[in-house]
């Protein structure tokens, strides 16, 4: 089965360490996002206590073994963040955020968050680089709250280095939705629903606060070994896979989002003569409306063997494209009715992987930040901001036709790419999805 291409969330950057942009970082040199998706585990496995350790030889003594089964025990128990101190958690590590238009507001070992804005998020690290939280695979991710659930927890995984200048930045991460696991006052997910290589764990991202203007208190995120016997555990859902990279050895993808019409014949002639095959994300809705030519546009692309893949349903403004925002009721299966040709249905990641088998849901590893600069009075600092990704080891690429300048730059860009002897492609050819033509 052909592996579905969406585009989820906001199309903020991913990180750098030159610019801060939001959604995705960490915090100064903490930024950035595929390499490793963890199995999801039987559900049998979901409330399992971790196994008692095997037997030692007979070299090792007893107290060793007495260390060691201490060690497995313990692991099972960890308070990360208490809120008694606004720039640090209970481990000492950073938390907070750099977006505005998110309220926070500390009290006494409480913190409420309030915004009218799903693309926003706050963050709280477990360590400076990579921790490794398979120790607790039987343990449980406790939040203890008041307020609001209409929002996400996600798990946010490394790069394979482990190295925060490397992109990309954060990998991915797994993002699940609070209220499946809620009672009134206390979250409770399993850790081993969280569809990362929980050996590379970054922290924990507090996003997606879906209901506007409502608050919620925080008190306590913690790991604890188990939950009340009258708290029921629902099932994973599945959420698709995160991913910000090639997989693929010395490739390299453009992934080109929605932008405006007039531009698409000169963008489709500047990749042709270059000689490699783009994946492009379309925005839905304008599909369905004749005066913007744009099936027409895409269907052209499709014939020249470019790929073509879903953006979202409806335009939002270019640095927040793919809203957090679950779509309202019978949207996706809409989209699917009304989109064919090889387009896409769903923006939201867990609805649509509810509909779809292991979709690929694709974020980004080089931010030309066209969005940013664009219109100003220096747009050649998006060919820095290119460049600055692409040195950093980034492989997929995320812009939009929407600007001259940026269109005008496009040669550059794929001059840049081409110079790193990476070969260009599309995302599926870098993916190395079985469906996809061969190179």
């Amino acid at each position: 089965m052909n592996r579905p291409f969406v585009c989820p969330f906001t199309h903020l950057p991913h990180s750098s360490f030159h610019h801060h942009p939001r959604h995705y970082y960490y915090r100064h040199h903490h930024h950035h996002h595929h390499h490793y998706h963890a199995p999801l585990l039987p559900s049998a496995h979901l409330i399992s206590s971790p196994p008692l350790p095997p037997p030692l030889p007979p070299s090792k003594t007893v107290s060793r073994l007495v260390n060691q089964y201490r060690r497995k025990s313990t692991a099972t128990s960890l308070v990360i963040d208490a809120f008694a101190n606004k720039n640090t958690n209970a481990l000492g590590q950073w938390h907070g955020t750099e977006d505005e238009g998110l309220t926070v507001t500390y009290g006494s070992n409480k913190m409420t968050l309030k915004t009218a804005d799903a693309d926003l998020g706050w963050f709280t690290q477990v360590s400076e680089t990579c921790r490794d939280m398979r120790a607790f695979d039987g343990s449980y991710l406790h939040i203890a709250y008041t307020g609001s659930n209409k929002f996400t927890v996600a798990l946010q995984q490394h790069n394979a280095q482990c190295d925060n200048d490397a992109q990309p930045y954060p990998a991915t991460w797994d993002s699940l939705e609070a209220a499946r696991y809620a009672t009134a006052t206390d979250i409770y997910i399993p850790m081993n629903h969280f569809n990362i290589d929980r050996s590379k764990v970054v922290g924990i991202a507090l996003k997606g606060f879906y209901a506007a203007g409502a608050a919620t208190v925080f008190s306590k995120i913690e790991v604890v070994p188990k939950v009340p016997a009258s708290f029921k555990v629902p099932v994973k859902l599945p959420s698709g896979n995160f991913v910000f990279a090639c997989t693929r050895p010395n490739s390299f993808a453009f992934a080109i989002d929605d932008g405006d019409p007039a531009f698409a014949q000169e963008v489709m002639r500047v990749i042709d003569a270059a000689g490699f095959k783009a994946t492009f994300f379309t925005v839905g809705a304008p599909l369905l409306d004749p005066s913007t030519n744009l099936s027409s546009v895409y269907r052209e692309m499709a014939s020249k063997g470019h790929q073509i893949a879903l953006h979202q349903l409806t335009p939002t403004r270019p640095s927040r494209a793919c809203s957090t925002r679950p779509p309202s009721t019978g949207s996706t299966p809409t989209t699917s009715k009304a989109v064919t040709h090889g387009l896409r249905p769903g923006p939201e990641h867990q609805r649509y992987a509810a509909l779809v088998p292991d979709p690929y849901i694709v974020q980004w590893s080089v931010d030309i930040e066209d969005w940013l600069w664009a219109e100003t009075s220096t747009p050649e600092k998006q060919i820095d901001a290119f460049r600055r990704d692409v040195a950093a080891g980034g492989t997929i690429t995320v812009m939009h036709y929407l600007y001259n300048s940026t269109v005008s730059y496009l040669p550059q860009f794929i001059q840049i790419a081409k110079a790193t002897g990476k070969q260009l492609m599309r995302v599926d050819q870098c993916m190395m999805d079985p469906n996809a033509p061969p190179l």
